[in-house]
């Protein structure tokens, strides 16, 4: 009945959400050709609106011409846009013939910098890409949810909240107020709608799923688990997976322009919705790497007129997949983010370990520990905080992990290691390097 309660109201208060959710789901049938070609389209349109309209790319884009983009890789013509340039030029980059009642405004967290300011165009209805990567996990738009994250509504916006989602009940926990209090009463609202769906920053959800642990609460209505907001490395997964019962899907997003990319069912890598998304992977020069290397991220969203976000860098790291995936579905592989550019180690000598390999040490060992992080302290020595899974040996797979991080920084700074019950979160999200070094 919610199913058909949830559609109904659609269809009746926001037939444009269907609309472009039909369109979303027949993109899925054509074939890598013809979804370049939405994406080369819908690419020059937003050029062509920017550079007319948008006084920051009236002046950046002023020697640059349609006659310029004749294909998707000629987004190397364009310069890129940093967060500075955003916070230095943000009335500029408005669009001067968009109402303001377009324009939704979004604050980023900034828990690995200062927070940054944006504008989501409200046009473009962005629940529908969730919509369809639900069904990729054989769960529905209509179904109940649980959130973990921060802002969560209270007083009479959760009320407006709830009834512009009836009839499907959605219930929240702050992320950065989670404490035995709060996590017991939101387990007894879990109880009474009975979710299928657990949604979160990853180290939000993992910390929700050590308290149902150790207070053996059990939670056999659920289907899946969504996290976002940070690397999900496998020791994450596997723990959560073992407590909820239910498989994990890792989802790409960030404040500055949601739903980038997420993993189907087989899991083979993160989907790219290269059809709503441009995502580059571009090197110092801002030219783009080649399949299977690692780089910093760009991103240009193709529906945001109110406030375009043209070659963004929003501060990650990732890289493109070599293979499509086994699913059948046409969208590119990425593979999961592997944490931010400024997730690095810095030597005395001046050489910097990126965080790429850092923040997956443990992949191939998910039971060895549950958590880890790595701690560079102002004197340039480390600490690998660890918190022992239920592997025998963990304590030896750790200590191989020291070598091989006293190999990558060629022994130029002391590095211990010290097992702890557990490690904090900032404000529900994961920080798997952090480092005092400026």
């Amino acid at each position: 009945m919610n199913k058909i309660l949830f559609y109904f109201k659609n269809v009746i208060f926001r037939k444009y959400s269907i609309a472009n959710y039909k369109k979303l789901e027949k993109n899925l049938k054509l074939s890598t050709e013809e979804l370049d070609a939405i994406k080369l389209e819908k690419l020059i349109k937003i050029f062509i609106f920017a550079k007319n309209n948008v006084p920051y790319y009236e002046k950046a884009f002023k020697d640059i011409y349609i006659s310029d983009i004749k294909s998707i890789r000629d987004l190397e013509k364009l310069p890129v846009l940093t967060k500075e340039d955003v916070r230095n030029n943000f009335k500029d980059l408005i669009a001067k013939n968009v109402s303001k009642k377009y324009l939704n405004k979004v604050t980023t967290g900034g828990s690995t910098g200062a927070p940054l300011t944006v504008y989501h165009d409200n046009r473009f209805p962005i629940e529908v890409i969730g919509w369809r990567v639900l069904t990729w996990w054989k769960v529905n738009p209509s179904d109940n949810i649980a959130f973990i994250y921060r802002k969560v509504r209270t007083g009479w916006r959760e009320n407006i909240n709830s009834l512009i989602w009836y009839p499907t009940k959605r219930i929240f926990l702050d992320a950065s107020l989670m404490n035995p209090e709060s996590m017991h009463l939101f387990y007894k609202k879990i109880l009474i709608t009975k979710p299928k769906i657990i949604q979160g920053y990853v180290g939000a959800v993992f910390e929700f799923a050590k308290f149902c642990q150790k207070n053996k609460y059990e939670l056999d209505f659920l289907s899946v688990i969504w996290v976002t907001s940070a690397p999900l490395s496998e020791s994450y997964r596997k723990f959560m997976e073992d407590v909820y019962g239910v498989p994990v899907y890792d989802q790409y997003g960030c404040g500055e322009v949601y739903w980038l990319a997420a993993e189907c069912d087989n899991k083979e890598g993160l989907h790219v919705f290269s059809d709503v998304r441009t995502i580059e992977i571009i090197d110092k020069n801002n030219l783009n790497m080649p399949n299977g290397e690692y780089g910093e991220v760009a991103i240009t969203d193709l529906e945001n007129f109110a406030f375009p976000l043209i070659r963004y860098k929003n501060g990650d790291r990732g890289r493109y997949l070599n293979k499509q995936c086994s699913c059948g579905i046409p969208l590119p592989l990425m593979d999961k983010i592997k944490g931010r550019v400024t997730d690095t180690i810095k030597l005395p000598s001046g050489s910097i370990i990126a965080g790429d390999f850092l923040t997956t040490i443990f992949d191939n060992f998910p039971d060895a520990v549950y958590e880890f992080q790595i701690y560079q302290y102002k004197n340039y020595s480390l600490c690998l905080y660890c918190v022992p899974g239920k592997a025998k040996d963990y304590e030896d797979i750790c200590k191989k992990q020291v070598l091989i991080l006293e190999k990558l920084t060629s022994s130029e700074v002391l590095i211990d290691l010290k097992f702890v019950d557990s490690i904090s979160h900032d404000q529900g999200k994961t920080r798997f390097i952090i480092s005092e070094v400026k």
